[in-house]
């Protein structure tokens, strides 16, 4: 897998040519990241993943060296210089050795699910882990390299991980949402990286008429759930048909209102900000 893609990168503000691209930071135990996904040249929801990116570096008291404004022009050249219609953007802070602040932005590797994984849903397995600042995005390496390990060797999807008090929290990579009795449940923010995805799928659930919950979801209370589904930048709203051994719906018809209304929500962004993207 290659982690850096296009002809051009970002480094410290400076473009410059992805032959170059030092992969070396991968390694580090804890970085700072983003990751956004370009739809039609326009990278999607970007104000809110630069927001995001500032708040974890104040939870992880890392002083980033380029502010908002700067970043979002960066991204929107690299989309230009690109010439990058669909794919997802990263971006990655850390310290440097001697203690300075580096930037890299970049088009990185996707893996976006396949129509028949959005018509007959993925299969999840239950791992216990939980991230110790859930609310920053920070790369854990140590609990990346464990989920992708399970998740190879049980052949599945998505894990989701349960914390000491037995709840389901969040994917090692996505949020998830539960359906029951007409209502949306979703575990509290607190407990949880608050995903972009996650917060467009709660405002369209609620325009829609939906009562969303954030409440604790306890593993064992997987059997009364009629249907669930994760969320995530680059799976978007994609339906579960399996977590361990229990079966769900994937064509539950709330779940499919759902995915409808947020893929419009995403086409109304991407029309409005064609404009200031070209």
């Amino acid at each position: 897998m290659n982690e850096c893609l296009g002809h051009f990168y970002i480094h410290n503000g400076i473009l410059k040519d992805t032959k170059n691209f030092d992969d070396s930071f991968l390694s580090s135990p804890h970085y700072i990241y983003e990751v956004f996904r370009v739809i039609e040249g326009v990278a999607l929801f970007l104000e809110d993943h630069l927001e995001r990116l500032e708040e974890t570096c104040r939870l992880a008291k890392h002083c980033p060296g380029f502010d908002s404004s700067e970043l979002y022009k960066l991204v929107v050249l690299l989309i230009e210089k690109n010439k990058l219609d669909t794919g997802n953007i990263k971006v990655v802070m850390r310290k440097t050795h001697d203690g300075m602040p580096e930037l890299r932005v970049y088009i990185t590797e996707h893996q976006y699910p396949t129509t028949l994984q959005y018509t007959r849903g993925v299969d999840l397995l239950l791992f216990k882990a939980e991230r110790p600042n859930p609310n920053a995005k920070v790369m854990d390496v140590k609990l990346r390299n464990a989920t992708n390990y399970v998740k190879q060797q049980k052949e599945v999807y998505e894990t989701l991980l349960v914390n000491a008090e037995g709840c389901i929290t969040e994917g090692s990579r996505s949020n998830v949402f539960f359906i029951r009795q007409g209502k949306v449940i979703t575990p509290p923010v607190e407990e949880v990286l608050p995903g972009i995805t996650r917060k467009y799928v709660m405002e369209v659930c609620r325009a829609s008429g939906l009562e969303v919950v954030e409440e604790k979801v306890p593993a064992r209370s997987l059997v009364v759930m009629e249907a669930l589904f994760i969320s995530g930048t680059s799976r978007k709203v994609l339906p579960v048909k399996k977590v361990d051994d229990l079966d769900f719906d994937p064509n539950h018809p709330l779940m499919q209102m759902i995915r409808e209304a947020f893929d419009h929500r995403v086409a109304d962004y991407i029309r409005k900000h064609k404009k200031s993207h070209s």
